[in-house]
């Protein structure tokens, strides 16, 4: 009976096929291990983000987390000093160079950091390398880091070297994971009565079409009439600030913009060029900002991809989005245009088409953050802005934590189809 069996199987040398199937067993579920450390973490790793805590409670909550207790001399019960918790609890997942990076993070009542702890880390689906970020003391970072800032690598933080991709991954992930906890139990932190104010703020442009943003001047159109009887069709609006950004191009094409932006320039405000009509190309160097007189002409490295125009209000209403950084030299509480060079040789501009363009005073308030009413120091709900795809479909959120896992799957497929193949040319 068991030669009748072996004769259906590939002939492989030795143990090497069965190896082969465990192997690939192994790595349908590599992150088994990973899993179970964020989703039940040592009680020595919530000491380390969480120094001051002597007791935690069991993981709880929506979202899930650890509530953190100090016991005082002559106290009966502990007081709560904080809440722990892990990034993969709190999706979207930011992606590193080669997947998710796994955190553990400690904050205050009062929305600091109080430590943080990487958990998990693909470096590639041959090798787990969590301490690379470790050694590199990246995370010690962000201890006493506050939540109202923007976490920014290369400005609020420093990036680990050659790995840009992972440092924004990390930062990013922890910023938006600790506002989540914050903003569903620090109702009177700064930060949730700064985020409802900005919700209010922004709570007009959100309810109105891109036509109507069209109409109310946060979008500016310029059209561009070139020698070739083509036009370009360029949309021209604002996004200086994070929540501006996400309400335009996405959560996803604003973070990635972003992200670049940072490395390659230290300053300079954002500003939208969304990219239509009928004309092949748009030449960024032909694009400046015109102010008092002066000319700030755009250059290469202050011109960044923004998407292809799929989420936000800019979704269908052109081919690419892109994002032009301004001069800081350029005051963007004073009037200024944008203006595309239409002369013979580029970078004169001797002859140019131009749109002018003002913030809102909305706008103006939402980015230099006004001190606050004491009536909006209140609990209340942040708009979800941050909250996107990948907390919405639970598939999606799989498939990239479990990258590799797809591929071994499919691999398993194959050499199982080879195995059925070969069974039928020995039958």
């Amino acid at each position: 009976m068991w030669s009748q069996v072996s004769r259906r199987l590939p002939k492989f040398p030795g143990f090497s096929f069965l190896a082969l199937c465990f192997s690939l067993a192994w790595m349908v579920h590599p992150s088994g291990f990973a899993q179970a450390e964020w989703q039940s973490p040592d009680a020595s790793w919530l000491r380390e983000v969480m120094p001051a805590a002597d007791i935690f409670s069991a993981k709880q909550g929506e979202p899930p987390v650890f509530r953190a207790f100090k016991t005082a001399s002559g106290t009966i019960e502990p007081e709560l000093i904080g809440y722990v918790f892990t990034t993969p609890d709190l999706p979207p997942v930011q992606l590193g160079f080669s997947g998710p990076i796994d955190t553990l993070v400690g904050m205050d009542l009062q929305g600091r950091l109080t430590g943080v702890k990487i958990l998990h880390y693909r470096e590639s689906y041959q090798s787990l390398r969590g301490d690379f970020i470790e050694d590199s003391g990246f995370p010690e970072q962000f201890r006493n880091k506050n939540i109202e800032e923007e976490f920014r690598v290369g400005r609020d933080i420093d990036g680990m070297s050659r790995a840009t991709i992972s440092s924004w991954a990390v930062a990013r992930g922890i910023r938006n994971a600790a506002r989540r906890v914050a903003t569903a139990y620090l109702a009177d932190s700064t930060f949730v009565a700064e985020a409802n104010y900005e919700t209010e703020v922004l709570f007009s442009l959100q309810q109105k079409s891109w036509e109507e943003l069209i109409e109310s001047d946060f979008v500016k159109q310029l059209l561009v009439p070139l020698d070739d009887l083509t036009e370009l069709r360029l949309f021209v609006a604002y996004m200086g600030h994070y929540r501006l950004g996400e309400l335009l191009v996405g959560a996803t094409d604003y973070s990635n913009a972003d992200r670049e932006a940072s490395i390659r320039v230290e300053d300079g405000s954002m500003l939208l060029i969304g990219i239509g009509g009928n004309a092949p190309m748009l030449r960024q160097l032909r694009l400046a900002v015109l102010q008092n007189g002066s000319v700030y002409p755009n250059r290469r490295d202050r011109f960044v991809f923004a998407g292809s125009g799929k989420k936000g209000k800019i979704a269908g209403q052109v081919q690419f989005a892109a994002v032009m950084i301004l001069d800081p030299a350029i005051d963007i509480a004073q009037p200024f245009s944008v203006i595309y060079d239409t002369g013979p040789i580029t970078g004169e501009f001797s002859e140019f088409v131009s749109v002018d363009y003002q913030l809102a005073p909305e706008v103006l308030a939402l980015i230099q953050a006004p001190a606050l009413p004491g009536e909006l120091l209140t609990a209340g709900a942040m708009a979800s802005s941050d909250l996107i795809e990948l907390e919405e479909n639970p598939l999606a959120s799989w498939i990239v934590r479990n990258l590799w896992s797809g591929v071994a799957a499919l691999v398993l497929i194959f050499v199982l189809t080879l195995a059925t193949i070969s069974r039928k040319g020995v039958d």
